[in-house]
């Protein structure tokens, strides 16, 4: 990669595990590294890069500046407490710190307003596994800023996702895929329970998990292209057939020493799909029940 001197500056700011990993990988691929951390003894142990001693001198000295620290009340304290908010003029900030979208809505605003670029990120991977062909990250906003700065962004990983222009599309897939995430790593603990209770050997359970993952995987994308067309006519998975699993599941639990809301709720959001009359529909028609909306 060929840069010019104006465009290989790069700043971090915030020096956990990955803002560390990101000022390594910077420095790796060629770069003037810039960092500053808030508390000075994480800046002590980073060679080959400058250390700042203010918020605004980092952003003085990088073209694109990354922030990456523990909540975005912290990166509002940074932008705020900055001596001078004309810094941000001219500048790309590239925020990568976990937050929602409201937040994300908030800081591309002031951002906005003094004069920068904002780009909002969300990261797939821990610190380990970035930078690498398969790394995914999430991004959205400032359309021109994410184009001119692209060659900053590949450092990052080889599965970058562009959202949009609207900067809370980033934290609110995020969010979207940790749901999912969260959702099924309850399930599979379940499933462990219930694999102890009957003496089953784990090994096994973990292995056949992992060998209907693939299929599974293409049908929820199949379920996400039924509702994305709403087209509800039964394709796959006609919605009693999960009625009567469901409930299977909820009784199987019922005699255990177990949080029982988990596997009641999956039961009782397919009951109430069933009552309301979409039983010669797709699975996929539990997203009216979801959301409220039966049309």
């Amino acid at each position: 990669m060929t840069t010019t001197e104006k465009t290989n500056r790069i700043s971090v700011i915030g020096l956990g595990q990955m803002g560390k990993k990101l000022a390594q990988l910077y420095h790796e691929a060629g770069y003037e590294v810039t960092v500053w951390n808030r508390s000075k003894s994480r800046m002590t142990d980073l060679e080959h890069v400058n250390n700042a001693t203010t918020a605004y001198e980092a952003i003085s000295a990088g073209e694109l500046s990354v922030i990456c620290v523990i909540d975005n009340n912290a990166v509002l304290e940074i932008i705020e407490g900055l001596d001078d908010k004309n810094i941000i003029a001219g500048k790309t900030i590239l925020n990568l710190t976990t937050g929602n979208p409201t937040e994300a809505s908030e800081l591309e605003a002031i951002i906005s307003r003094n004069g920068g670029s904002y780009i909002n990120g969300a990261l797939q991977v821990a610190p380990d596994q970035m930078g690498r062909e398969d790394t995914t990250v999430l991004l959205s906003g400032n359309r021109t800023a994410y184009g001119q700065n692209k060659f900053f962004l590949d450092v990052l990983g080889g599965n970058l996702k562009y959202l949009g222009e609207k900067a809370a599309a980033a934290s609110a897939m995020d969010l979207a895929t940790l749901t999912w995430l969260y959702g099924s790593y309850i399930g599979l603990i379940y499933g462990v329970k219930l694999s102890q209770q009957y003496g089953l050997q784990l090994e096994d359970f973990s292995t056949i998990v992992g060998e209907i993952t693939p299929g599974f995987t293409e049908f929820f994308k199949h379920e996400i292209d039924v509702i994305n067309r709403g087209d509800f006519t039964i394709s796959q998975s006609p919605l009693p057939i999960s009625v009567a699993a469901t409930r299977r599941i909820a009784e199987s639990f019922e005699g255990l020493d177990v949080i029982h809301e988990f596997p009641k709720a999956l039961a009782g959001i397919l009951e109430e799909a069933e009552q309301k009359g979409l039983h010669k529909q797709e699975l996929a028609a539990i997203i009216k029940v979801i959301g409220r909306q039966m049309a």
